[in-house]
């Protein structure tokens, strides 16, 4: 017997009580500890500074409910988190003139993570649900502060508007080069090397090959590491009165030998084939994968296919993406594939020739060598900046055209056609269809004959 051995000479049922006492006891600190283990964790607290505005990331053990409010004297946001604790406690410095840095405070009932601002400023907030790899994520958006203008400019045509825009003398051609991804979307990923770092190497040196020509300018929409929306994307292709747009962006695919440089430009009725839509859908969820809410646009399109000139910018964008292809083809550097519709949202709601330029597979061994290259970096934008020389010289070429050189072309009316569908098809106007035939209603009869521009496609 050890003298420790309390239970000696005790009544059978007194130690029969005190085992269960014991282990209750038991449960109760093995219950504790498992609701303590079960609490939503903040995994990891991530952000990033953009031009605009600064964003933080908490990425959650789980879905959580969380409140976001206001803090003055001094200025600061105060995130409550219900029942969650840190998986980290150290405060996060960031100092970009809009955020000083992040506390992370502690207590039985909360997580309270609290953002010192420089200065009282607005903010949104929104929580994500797990996706695509991606864990549950609280996000806060602190945008910077503008400094308003006594003078305005005059109201102009934006990027949603249906302009034309035309090369204007003494005006260089402006290209609005657009680096896919950014900041927290790192886009698609191989052997470490990230989509986002490639195209926005490429997209930098396309800018400063094309900057060294006479009569050109490149602008950027994002120039270093961070996400701007697809929508301020758009914007900037507008404010910067673009003559056309590229977005830059590397191709993926479960067969690891595909290959070579693929170019959409906007289809108005869904991809051509269940690839475009995929890789559509891939891209149009960025918004969503890479932490930004979007807003809702407007996204009827038989008001854009309706609009007078949008066809026009179709047309333009076809033969772009067509003259980029042609320059891969003969580069020797990589195969140019094929011209493909697909409806990606940075496309979409453009007043100008754009395109989406898939440059090479990272997905592909050997394609995926030259992505990670400086000098097949440098190789890639080399024939984009041909790309874009060709359209330009093939846009001279058809601009120098007069009216009735083009107006050659004799159609009878079939079954199905309609003005906006000829006008589509043609890369012309329902005005100037009606204009050349003396048409005075929209409707047309079977068997009706039109004139129509040779520069359009086949029916």
């Amino acid at each position: 017997m050890r003298p420790d051995d309390h239970s000696a000479g005790k009544p059978a049922a007194w130690v029969s009580q005190q085992r269960c006492i014991s282990l209750v006891c038991m449960l109760v600190v093995l219950g504790g500890a498992a609701l303590a283990i079960a609490s939503p964790e903040v995994v990891a607290v991530r952000h990033f500074s953009a031009p605009g505005y600064t964003r933080i990331v908490l990425d959650m053990s789980e879905a959580s409910k969380f409140e976001v409010r206001r803090v003055a004297n001094p200025e600061r946001i105060a995130v409550n988190i219900a029942g969650a604790r840190f998986a980290s406690r150290n405060r996060i410095e960031i100092g970009d003139g809009l955020v000083k840095g992040i506390r992370r405070n502690a207590s039985a009932r909360r997580a309270q993570a609290v953002i010192d601002l420089e200065t009282q400023t607005r903010f949104n907030s929104f929580a994500l649900t797990a996706a695509a790899g991606r864990p549950h994520r609280i996000v806060i958006d602190i945008f910077r502060p503008t400094t308003p203008t006594r003078e305005k400019t005059p109201p102009a045509t934006t990027a949603h508007a249906t302009r034309e825009p035309a090369p204007r003398a003494g005006r260089p051609f402006t290209v609005v080069i657009d680096p896919g991804h950014g900041g927290l979307d790192p886009g698609a990923i191989r052997d470490g090397v990230q989509e986002k770092d490639i195209v926005l190497d490429v997209s930098r040196e396309i800018a400063r090959k094309l900057n060294a020509l006479p009569g050109y300018r490149a602008v950027l929409t994002r120039s270093s590491d961070y996400y701007p929306s697809l929508a301020r994307r758009v914007e900037i292709a507008g404010e910067k009165d673009g003559d056309i747009f590229l977005s830059i962006h590397c191709n993926t695919h479960p067969k690891s030998s595909m290959s070579g440089m693929f170019v959409y430009f906007l289809s108005l009725q869904g991809a051509t084939d269940r690839e475009a839509q995929e890789l559509a859908d891939k891209e149009n969820a960025a918004d969503l994968v890479g932490l930004d809410p979007g807003k809702k646009h407007n996204d009827s399109v038989m008001s854009i296919l309706m609009d007078l000139r949008m066809t026009q910018v179709l047309h333009k964008s076809n033969r772009l993406a067509a003259q980029l292809l042609a320059a891969a083809e003969s580069s020797g550097v990589v195969r140019g594939k094929r011209v493909k519709q697909a409806r990606f949202q940075v496309l979409r709601s453009l007043a100008m020739p754009s395109a989406l330029v898939e440059l090479a597979y990272l997905s592909n061994a050997q394609e995926r060598k030259l992505l990670s290259s400086t000098h097949g970096r440098k190789q890639l934008a080399a024939i984009v900046c041909d790309g874009i020389l060709r359209y330009r010289s093939d846009h001279g070429a058809i601009a120098a055209m007069t009216p009735t050189e083009r107006w050659t072309r004799r159609y009878e009316v079939r079954r199905g056609d309609s003005l906006w569908k000829l006008a589509r098809r043609h890369g012309t106007t329902i005005a100037a269809i009606s204009k050349e035939n003396g048409l005075r209603e929209s409707s047309l009869r079977v068997g009706q004959w039109l004139r129509l521009p040779e520069a359009g496609g086949g029916p």
